[in-house]
């Protein structure tokens, strides 16, 4: 009689064992290995049953399949007692083997999963300083070794999309306008937008100017800033007309042209410092940012999410040179 090969099982995460034979694919369960070495352990339906929390009948039924598919009688029955057969006595050690190293195999996937890393996918407005934020999340991820960060760069608009389209967890933005109710976090921090020029500018010998010194100078518009049509509409405001002599969405290039004494530009104060460029503050600080971590509200987190705002609402911005004002958390 021809019998499958028991050390051809394959054995997938679902516990289920493929045998195949020359008239198809057979396949033997673990449960029904386990109801069949509880019965060869106790050679007593009954007591067996109960072992497997189990029915008699079902139990009895997983053995008569495990054997039409073995191919082969495991147990004699009679009226008063139970008993291995020869085949069943043959089989008995592959079928220990089978299933202690099924059980191994699924205590290891169990905490292989327990283990792996949880990632957070963080959107990065493209305006904010990567070198500003960035000492925070070295610090979170020191602290909390199994969570990993993946940083995506945007805009504004381009971060909000993301949100709701569930392609990043948390984004850090900063908007001049309100934000929709739809979206909640913590403030993280406040800067000032400051005056960026050339060293050689008249701007460099003076730590402060005021909004009107601004008046006719040549001036680079960084036309992804989420803060450029503000800056412009409040200058309009208080009446100033500045000379807008280059436009650009690369931050790098505005960085070369004001080095090149091109023009002045607006900026946060901490991509001046960071870009190493001159720069001078306004009197009256008259265009401040506040950046936040945002999120969906309604939207189920994980505990790795919790932490990181946790963690990013409670660290001290204060020690970065620019962040000596930070807003009271919010919630």
């Amino acid at each position: 009689m021809a019998f499958p090969e028991i050390t051809r099982f394959h054995q997938p995460i679902d516990g289920v064992y493929h045998a195949p034979t020359a008239s198809g694919e057979h396949k033997v369960e673990l449960y029904q290995i386990r109801y069949c070495l509880a019965l060869a352990e106790t050679l007593n339906f009954t007591r067996a049953a109960e072992r497997c929390f189990v029915s008699q009948p079902a139990l009895t039924r997983a053995i008569q399949k495990l054997e039409d598919t073995l191919g082969g009688l495991l147990f004699e029955r009679s009226k008063m007692a139970v008993s291995l057969t020869d085949f069943g006595r043959s089989m008995l050690p592959s079928l220990q083997q089978i299933y202690a190293a099924t059980s191994q195999t699924r205590d290891l996937a169990r905490r292989l999963q327990q283990e792996r890393p949880e990632i957070v996918r963080v959107g990065i407005m493209c305006t904010i300083d990567l070198s500003v934020i960035f000492p925070a999340f070295i610090a979170f991820q020191t602290a909390h070794r199994r969570t990993d960060i993946q940083f995506h760069e945007g805009s504004m608009e381009a971060l909000i999309d993301a949100l709701d389209k569930g392609d990043v967890d948390v984004a850090l933005v900063a908007s001049p306008y309100a934000i929709a109710r739809r979206f909640s976090g913590p403030v993280l921090y406040r800067e000032d937008f400051v005056v960026a020029h050339a060293s050689a500018h008249r701007f460099c010998d003076e730590p402060t100017i005021s909004i009107v010194d601004l008046a006719g100078e040549p001036y680079c518009e960084r036309s992804l800033c989420e803060f450029s049509t503000y800056i412009q509409r409040g200058m309009e405001e208080r009446g100033i007309d500045v000379n807008v002599v280059q436009q650009t969405t690369r931050e790098d290039w505005v960085q070369t042209m004001i080095r090149a004494g091109v023009g002045i530009a607006f900026m946060a104060e901490s991509t001046a410092l960071s870009s190493g460029l001159s720069f001078s503050h306004v009197a009256g600080t008259p265009f401040v940012r506040e950046v936040r971590a945002l999120l969906l509200s309604d939207r189920p987190r994980s505990a790795a999410i919790d932490e990181l705002l946790a963690f990013l609402r409670e660290f001290d911005w204060t020690g970065l040179p620019c962040l000596g004002n930070p807003l009271p958390a919010e919630g």
